[in-house]
């Protein structure tokens, strides 16, 4: 069973990697960002190294 992503909640790196996030290096972006499947993640990075999940797009729509 997958397990939801929801927007505003706090992720630690390890969450998200079990989660079957993959984390792309996007120099001209401040946002950390993961993609799965289809989908395009943008997280803020927040105390601690856990991160905000505040957006979410489909992946045509974002070029990597």
């Amino acid at each position: 069973m997958e397990s939801v992503i929801e927007m505003n909640q706090t992720f630690s790196l390890e969450e998200l990697a079990r989660k079957g996030l993959k984390e792309r290096d996007v120099k001209e972006l401040s946002a950390k960002i993961f993609v799965k499947d289809d989908k395009v993640y943008f997280f803020d990075e927040i105390e601690n190294k856990h991160y905000r999940l505040y957006s979410v797009i489909h992946k045509r729509s974002f070029f990597l």
